[in-house]
């Protein structure tokens, strides 16, 4: 039994880390362009893939690959931001039209390019870890310490830069940035890139635990919208707090109750949206909207 709740509450940690460093990409995202990135899900599968043929085709270092698949995908975001979601900023139908045909082109891309057949990386984390004399996979405890890490990170960049300052001030009001200054597009595109590139970073961690396939990256954006509906769009600590809730409640529950649990994740989100439409957590410090 000490052993069942020791591994469901790690479990819990490593989704909601990897959940919440999904969902902060695309709150951010969101909170500076007002644009709602249905692609995320294919830029993660493109960070996965990053990973796969860098360091295991090519030989290249591992941490070097992660680093590399995340510029490629930021980069490619940026492009993507510049040439096509600048036009349609805070237009909500022919923005959901670009990103999903975008999300399609990406991923029937993948299989003409990538090929159908699933792919594995192998992982340099082996073993397990011993925490409080109970056992637990170490690849499986590196994704919460990365995703945690980055996400810290993304909160310290938004909070102390003049970059991450200026990214909060569009996300305000563009119009008063613009005229104090600011270079919205410079921003928007930097916005991007950390968007992106945060989906992407969860793409290449989850690479050596779970397979690669032109599709993996839909089931996380399903809960990163999840998360991001409970936590209030444009909120990066919502992202947080929401990734966790769905985490535990997802992990205690596939292991206590099955699958109805997934059935109750959906029925609380619904209840939030009836009492609290703008998030449970839309209104606290690091609101970035």
């Amino acid at each position: 039994m000490r052993i069942v709740l020791f591994q469901t509450i790690m479990n819990a940690l490593m989704l909601a880390g990897l959940y919440s460093l999904v969902a902060a990409g695309l709150t951010l995202v969101f909170g500076v362009m007002h644009i709602v990135n249905f692609a995320h899900g294919a830029f993660l599968m493109l960070g996965a893939y990053g990973l796969y043929y860098l360091f295991d085709q090519f030989g290249v270092e591992f941490w070097t690959s992660i680093v590399l698949a995340i510029v490629v995908a930021g980069v490619v975001g940026m492009l993507v931001e510049r040439y096509l979601y600048h036009r349609y900023w805070g237009q909500v139908l022919p923005c959901l039209a670009v990103a999903v045909g975008l999300s399609q082109i990406m991923q029937n891309g993948a299989l003409m390019v990538f090929g159908i057949t699933d792919k594995g990386v192998d992982s340099i984390f082996t073993g397990v870890i011993s925490i409080f004399g109970m056992r637990f996979s170490f690849e499986r405890f590196m994704i919460i310490v990365i995703s945690y890490v980055l996400i810290v990170a993304l909160a310290v960049f938004l909070k102390t830069t003049k970059r991450g300052q200026a990214m909060r001030a569009v996300a305000q009001d563009y119009d008063a940035a613009s005229l104090l200054g600011v270079k919205t597009q410079q921003i928007a595109m930097l916005a991007m890139f950390i968007g992106v590139g945060m989906a992407a970073a969860g793409g290449a961690i989850i690479g050596p635990v779970f397979s690669i396939h032109a599709y993996m990256g839909e089931f996380l954006m399903v809960k990163a919208f999840l998360i991001i509906v409970l936590g209030g769009l444009g909120s990066l600590p919502g992202a947080i707090l929401g990734g966790l809730l769905i985490g535990f409640l997802e992990s205690f529950g596939m292991t206590y109750i099955g699958y109805t649990s997934q059935i109750l994740l959906f029925v609380m989100v619904i209840v939030v949206l009836l009492i609290r439409p703008t998030g449970l957590f839309s209104g606290i410090i690091f609101h970035i909207r």
